[in-house]
């Protein structure tokens, strides 16, 4: 039965030509994102439903990746070192977004489900994750939450039932170590 949403979901990406062939504009089905291809070059624009660029401050802009009708799926902004990454589904509704410095992975990543709420959220440094990490049912409650550093879980761990409620913890030692496991009654 999911599968046949599937054409529903494409057509509910608006594919417009404009300016006689000129450019092609690609709308997320909700409004909140439009990417424009000017024809016939490499040049994208890429804005939120207020008409603001993602990223503000860029030295250039690249797509990477394409879906199949044209439309971006990867884009990546370029400052010096630091590449600012966001994926879009193929209905344009943001994937994933976070920065890289030398090719790894720096600071806050987040990650979408396709409904728009946040899947995941979790730092890094260095490429591994440092930090809180957060992971999120589509509905937004709760999966788990708990900590890295340098790459390791450490701490609580809690870990949530489907309507958000606390269903038991997992703590770990300094070195990434089970120590202790409880469950909530």
């Amino acid at each position: 039965m999911r599968h046949s949403l599937m054409p529903l979901v494409a057509c509910g990406l608006l594919l417009l030509a404009a300016c006689g062939g000129q450019t092609t504009e690609f709308q997320s089905a909700d409004g909140s994102a439009t990417a424009t291809h000017h024809n016939g070059t490499d040049r994208w624009t890429i804005a939120d439903a207020a008409g603001n660029e993602p990223v503000a401050d860029y030295d250039s802009m690249r797509v990477v990746e394409v879906g199949e009708d044209g439309h971006p799926m990867t884009v990546v902004y370029h400052k010096g070192e630091v590449c600012h990454w966001l994926q879009y589904y193929s209905t344009m509704q943001k994937r994933s977004e976070g920065e890289t410095v030398g090719g790894v992975r720096q600071g806050r990543w987040v990650f979408y489900h396709p409904n728009g709420n946040v899947q995941s959220e979790s730092h890094f440094v260095d490429g591994k994750p440092d930090g809180p990490y957060r992971v999120f049912r589509p509905n937004g409650a709760p999966y788990y939450i708990g900590t890295h550093r340098q790459g390791v879980a450490v701490g609580t761990w809690e870990f949530y039932d489907g309507e958000g409620n606390l269903a038991g913890t997992k703590v770990y030692d300094d070195e990434g170590r089970l120590v202790a496991t409880s469950e909530e009654q």
